[in-house]
């Protein structure tokens, strides 16, 4: 009865495992699609009831409206497009540097898009009255320049409540376009605006990942704070303000950044902002400096900025540098663990460049992580070693004394005492290590230079999904790895495989489980963990299969130091013919 009550035990302890593996899968990947589905529905069941009473106006194809209004072209190295006079709203960018996908016949990556057309995202800053006054709409008239570009700024003037506006607009041969300011005050009297940036993006991005790792949505740096919030936050209506010295105020995705550029030393209050317009959903960040008061005739200069790009961390942290701008390098979204992160990243991206391949960077970075931890690992792969070692030991005390567990718990202590053997010591080194695995995870996730990187073989982006899955016959039949969405899951390429056959390999040098259950389940994980893994970038599946072989070498190396019999010795006697070893 007592063995009854224990397999009853292992076998909801076995279940409860499988349900927590299950359960993380869910939360990290089934309930954010669920909830994106159940959020959908119900925003275009509400869409379609306002639409019938409200009609929205119709969309407009891009195309037409970059070529409505007065407009002023930006050619540079890097951005390629116009900017509406209007308000000097940047609505209309090209980053010519980067595609938007594999096939260059696809056109560059467009990061701003007029209002009127989908996924509209523009960006301005602007001068308002202390009452809100025209911002957006404010009118001003070209005085010089015909194209902006690195060599040819462009002056523009307008008038608010009486205050005279000059604005000279440069920009870099990177992502940063400056816009100084000289106002004038042209009445009798005090006068007084707000100087206002805001980026704003109607829809969700088209490109959205929704992913837990990475920030998308509005991010903000005040008081040398940085902070972020997600999309879905925002359209709870809970909007956020905080007012503190300096910063920025922007919206980001994985690798893309628009940010309004307050000038430096001075207070903000830096906001977030969701509201409903013509039936779209509409998410904005602004920062407002404190009004500036000027007394009759006189002439005061401010500097803004704005940042239009990729977020790249060199360029990013040279304007950190350079111009004094407070953590711009924070936009690309380090996390929790940044001190970790971001020398990982560097690291990463130094390697790439040095074996001309960022795929032998992942690698060449893991295996010096490897040397590095290899003081943890192998107290952990020794701790195993010496277990799986007296496991037949471990084994007789469990038939011997399977009536009575106190006893058994004795014998196993006075065996483990004995055998110099610590149950727990395999444990302590994980608990570092994850923390490295985590770190190097996000760093492959975020770093734009693995962006339509190829390796070798299939694997041409590294920032990308395997190409290859048995749903299209591994390459044979020409379509995509995942032809029909609910197939996800299904959708099993080389490297998930390799990842699966890798951790199955290293399940054979790690102790049994003492429960019959828990083995079977133990030695299931590597192939569930296929699956969960299989849709994620090749980049990461590339450094999860070699770090896998790397730990299986080191412990392999460990375990036949202890001459401990593994079922890899067995297999290769099988193929050689070589005798069993003796048993002690």
């Amino acid at each position: 009865m007592q063995d009854q009550g224990n397999d009853q035990k292992n076998f909801i302890m076995a279940m409860v495992l499988s349900g927590v593996v299950l359960l993380g899968y869910w939360f990290f990947f089934g309930k954010p699609l669920a909830e994106k589905a159940r959020a959908d529905a119900l925003k275009e069941n509400a869409r379609i009831e306002e639409v019938a009473e409200n009609p929205p106006e119709p969309i407009k194809p891009r195309e037409v409206l970059v070529t409505e209004g007065t407009r002023i072209n930006i050619d540079t190295a890097s951005l390629k497009g116009s900017f509406l006079t209007t308000g000097t709203r940047f609505d209309d960018v090209e980053l010519k540097k980067y595609d938007k996908t594999l096939d260059p016949k696809d056109g560059k990556v467009v990061l701003l898009t007029p209002e009127g057309a989908d996924y509209a995202a523009y960006i301005t800053d602007n001068w308002v009255g202390v009452n809100g006054e025209l911002g957006f709409d404010t009118p001003w008239s070209v005085v010089s320049g015909t194209t902006l570009t690195e060599t040819s700024p462009i002056t523009l003037q307008t008038e608010v409540n009486n205050i005279v506006i000059e604005r000279t607009i440069s920009v870099d041969d990177r992502y940063l376009i400056t816009l100084t300011d000289k106002l004038t005050n042209t009445s009798n009297g005090e006068r007084s605006l707000i100087r206002r940036g805001v980026s704003r993006q109607h829809q969700l991005p088209e490109d959205l990942t929704n992913f837990f790792v990475i920030q998308e949505g509005p991010i903000s740096v005040v008081d040398n704070k940085y902070h972020e919030w997600k999309y879905k936050k925002l359209s709870k209506k809970e909007n956020w303000s905080e007012t503190g010295e300096g910063g920025w105020v922007g919206l980001t995705d994985k690798y893309w950044l628009s940010a309004a550029i307050a000038p430096q030393g001075q207070n903000i209050t830096a906001s977030y902002d969701y509201r409903a317009v013509n039936t779209k959903d509409v998410y904005e960040t602004s920062y407002a400096l404190s009004p500036l008061t000027l007394t009759p005739g006189v002439t005061v200069e401010s500097v803004g900025h704005l940042y239009v790009g990729a977020k790249d961390w060199g360029v990013l942290a040279s304007y950190e540098e350079d111009l004094g701008i407070t953590q711009m390098s924070s936009a690309i979204g380090w996390g929790k663990f940044k001190i970790l992160v971001k020398p990982i990243n560097w690291s990463l991206s130094k390697l790439g460049d040095l074996l001309g391949n960022y795929g032998l960077g992942i690698l060449a970075l893991t295996f010096v992580i490897k040397v590095f931890m290899f003081p943890l690992f192998n107290k952990q792969y020794e701790s195993q070693a010496k277990m799986k070692k007296v496991q037949p030991k471990v084994k007789k005390l469990q038939a011997l004394y399977k009536d009575d567990r106190m006893k058994m718990q004795q014998e196993m202590m006075g065996l483990y005492k004995k055998e110099g053997v610590n149950p727990a010591a395999g444990c302590l080194p994980i608990i570092p290590t994850i923390f490295v695995f985590f770190s190097l995870y996000k760093a492959v996730f975020i770093n734009i230079d693995l962006r339509h990187e190829p390796f070798f073989g299939w694997i041409r982006d590294l920032s990308a999904k395997d190409p290859l899955s048995i749903l299209n016959g591994f390459g044979l039949f020409p379509w995509d790895a995942v032809p029909i969405p609910i197939l996800g899951f299904l959708a099993i390429g080389p490297l998930a495989i390799m990842y699966g056959v890798s951790m199955a390999l290293m399940y054979t040098l790690t102790p049994p489980a003492g429960d019959p259950m828990q083995a079977k389940i133990f030695k299931f994980m590597p192939w569930v963990f296929m699956f969960i893994l299989a849709p994620f970038a090749t980049g990461l599946l590339i450094y999860w299969v070699w770090n896998n072989i790397l730990s299986f070498g080191q412990q392999y190396y460990i375990t036949r130091k202890f001459k401990v019999d593994t079922p890899v010795d067995a297999f290769w006697r099988k193929i050689t013919g070589k005798e069993e070893p003796a048993k002690e």
